[in-house]
């Protein structure tokens, strides 16, 4: 482990007991006993993030998806390369994301001091290319409910009706709309930070 950092072993009781718990009182414990680690690979392969965000995106994910994990004991260090590899997943989307902040806050300084329709012009693609990343953003965010966004996949991307959507995946046409118009704030504040930095 970079910088002389031990991984914990495994504690096959911790991990049984918050598996599919998200709210049990031992996810403190859990990410006590391996945030250092984390955190020390993170400061050897990705210097440039913080740190303390990829952990707490990484133990989100890790709680999400620990019910299906198995544990093999024939595998000496089978979690811990379960739990780095969702922390090196999480560390390269974060990387990714800034590539791709940093391409649309150059197309905005890159921007011709045109006049008339072609300054509208640039003006559409910019914000095209802020919704698109924006909406990317917002689809791999995953502190979005699925729900919400099966939801605004259907509706805003897809342009299915909003009773058809509503009748599938049995909810009110009400609660459609609202989840709609939620994801939609969301999306433009993502564009609004995208196109001001």
């Amino acid at each position: 482990m970079p910088g002389g950092v031990r991984i914990p072993e495994t504690s096959v009781t911790l991990i049984s007991e918050i598996s599919g718990n998200p709210g049990s009182v031992r996810w403190s414990e859990m990410f006590d006993r391996y945030k250092e680690p984390m955190v020390a690979f993170l400061a050897s392969r990705y210097p440039t993030l913080e740190a303390d965000d990829i952990v707490q995106e990484t133990m989100i994910a890790l709680s999400s998806r620990l019910g299906k994990w198995r544990y093999s004991p024939d595998e000496k260090g089978h979690f811990r390369n379960y739990l780095m590899g969702i922390l090196k997943h999480k560390a390269e989307d974060a990387m990714a994301k800034r590539v791709r902040e940093s391409k649309a806050r150059e197309r905005l300084k890159s921007m011709p001091d045109a006049s008339g329709g072609e300054k509208e012009r640039e003006l559409r693609e910019l914000r095209a290319n802020a919704l698109e990343v924006a909406l990317d953003q917002l689809m791999a965010d995953e502190s979005v409910n699925a729900l919400h966004k099966t939801v605004f996949r259907c509706v805003a991307i897809q342009k299915e009706p909003p009773e058809t959507v509503a009748a599938r995946l049995a909810i009110s046409r009400a609660n459609v709309d609202q989840i709609k118009k939620r994801m939609i704030v969301r999306l433009r504040s993502l564009m609004e930070t995208l196109l001001k930095a």
